[in-house]
């Protein structure tokens, strides 16, 4: 079996990043036995480019045997050593690397987590977002055993042109802590709660703030600064009684090495689209096993890439619970772009049973919603 052709599939999704378009891309390889298999390579801003990278990539696995998946990977990953390996290039690695695994799984019959070690759970958890106590009630009785609440936004703070971090005042302080409150009261002690502050702070603020949450009950502080600065963000961990989660904003196992031998934060969240792909991901979760971190996936993209997730989170034995955007926060065709989307039971994903990803692109809808630009 042989590599004939790279296609790559721009769909308009629901977000838009400071009026740039931000669409779904998904990755299609083609082999002379007719077997396709399907990645997604989503990542925002940056459609275009990302799309660009995948169709420049894929000229380098054509005429390769889709089984050999990590030669092909670092025959990838290597011919950008000198423009760099992170951001949308290795967007486009992910999404042929996903894609490779699908082939693979359809040839053999077997779904991806069986071919990398197999599952050692049979449902995966999630947990969805909401932005005030209803919405976190109304996801409670729905069954979702675990809530990101975001901070409310601080009307005093408005007109920065840079987001740079910056201090907390008191009534900000007092509006986060006063929000996460009234969320924790709306679901009660059964369902754990997270928050994301965005990197949005400066090393002191993200201590003062993360610990007032601390009698909140958080399941984890998510980038409570930036995590290029290894140094200040073990700081913020070494202050605060609440687990310190990074890694949307990491690429590859060398972008996690650093962060974990440091042991800066208690938790990762890596992105299967935005790490290299599967095996890369499940090799940066064997990383931070070795530290007795968890993995916290970051999937706030396509029902694609929560497949993909879904596959890994299935087999790492570290695994905690796997980021979903609701209904609510995302386009209604998400799901109709796949002849098998995720299915949800009671608060977990099911497993794809079927062979590769368990799934195919639905051209109809992917024509429907094609991205124009």
């Amino acid at each position: 079996m042989k590599i004939t052709d790279v296609k790559v599939h721009l769909v308009e999704s629901w977000r838009k990043t400071r009026d740039i378009g931000s669409p779904w891309i998904f990755v299609q390889v083609y082999t002379d036995e007719g077997v396709v298999g399907l990645g997604d390579a989503t990542n925002w801003p940056g459609g275009t480019i990302i799309a660009q990278s995948v169709e420049e990539l894929g000229k380098l696995i054509i005429g390769e045997d889709p089984f050999h998946i990590e030669y092909l990977y670092h025959r990838m990953y290597y011919a950008l050593e000198q423009i760099g390996q992170t951001g949308a290039v290795i967007a486009a690695v992910s999404g042929i690397e996903i894609a490779l695994w699908d082939i693979v799984g359809k040839v053999t019959g077997q779904p991806i987590y069986n071919l990398i070690g197999g599952p050692c759970r049979d449902r995966i958890r999630f947990y969805s977002h909401a932005s005030n106590p209803e919405e976190c009630a109304a996801l409670a009785e729905k069954g979702v055993t675990a809530i990101k609440a975001y901070f409310p936004a601080d009307p005093m703070v408005k007109g920065e042109r840079i987001d740079s971090p910056r201090s907390v005042t008191l009534r900000e302080e007092k509006l986060a802590l006063e929000h996460m409150r009234r969320c924790r009261e709306a679901v009660g002690d059964d369902v754990d709660l997270c928050t994301d502050v965005g990197c949005r702070y400066t090393t002191s603020a993200a201590i003062r703030i993360g610990n007032r949450l601390e009698e909140i009950g958080l399941l984890f502080y998510e980038e409570p600064v930036h995590p290029e600065n290894v140094d200040a963000l073990a700081r913020v961990t070494a202050s605060v009684n609440v687990p310190v989660c990074v890694g949307e904003r990491r690429y590859t196992r060398f972008g996690f090495r650093d962060l974990i031998a440091a042991q800066a934060v208690d938790m990762i969240m890596p992105d299967v689209v935005r790490t290299g792909g599967i095996m890369e991901t499940k090799k940066i979760a064997a990383m931070a096993e070795s530290y007795y971190m968890q993995v916290s996936p970051h999937n706030p993209n396509s029902a694609l890439s929560t497949t993909a997730s879904l596959h890994v989170m299935a087999n790492i034995p570290n695994a905690l619970v796997l980021e979903f955007v609701d209904e609510k926060w995302d386009a209604p065709w998400r799901d109709d772009l796949l002849t098998d989307p995720p299915v949800v039971e009671s608060g977990y994903f099911r497993l794809p049973e079927k062979p590769g990803l368990g799934t195919e692109l639905n051209m109809e809808v992917v024509e429907k919603y094609r991205f124009k630009g």
